[in-house]
């Protein structure tokens, strides 16, 4: 019996450690990141949707990324490519053909997808988005990591 204990002691602390993946983007996956005369028009949009497909969290903040994503693509004055995307996205979703790098909560490879993110992940990511990734600008970086946080403020 102690024996068992032990085994789901250490099983339990296993999932507790467990290790965030490097993140990437391919940004707006197989659609254009602007159009032909300013071709990274939204690009900065699909970046901060991937991020926050990479972190993950509950069902309601997925569909918060999504709306956040068309409104983002919306404020570059483009409705209809708006539209597009936040109807790829969504109907993406709904596919049997899942790619673990394009899921959401692809960070955390061995989670269930909507697990709610606690503090320590958060920290995790931060430490994680704050190690490189000189593409991202300072200014992205530092927003979407105070979007994490005000997670808990709700």
């Amino acid at each position: 019996m102690k024996f068992i204990l032990f085994i789901l002691f250490l099983t339990s602390n296993h999932v507790f450690a467990e290790s965030l993946t490097r993140f990437q983007t391919d940004y707006c996956t197989n659609y254009p990141e602007g159009t032909p005369s300013q071709p990274n028009l939204w690009k900065n949009c699909c970046l901060m949707h991937d991020l926050f497909f990479w972190a993950g969290g509950t069902k309601n903040e997925r569909e918060e990324t999504d709306h956040g994503l068309f409104n983002c693509v919306l404020n570059t004055g483009s409705p209809v490519n708006a539209r597009i995307i936040y109807y790829g996205v969504r109907f993406g979703s709904m596919s049997p053909i899942k790619y673990p790098d394009k899921k959401w909560n692809n960070g955390w490879r061995s989670r269930p997808d909507f697990q709610a993110l606690t503090m320590k992940d958060v920290e995790k990511i931060e430490s994680e988005i704050q190690t490189g990734y000189d593409f991202i600008s300072p200014v992205s970086k530092k927003e979407f990591i105070q979007h994490l946080y005000r997670r808990f403020k709700k």
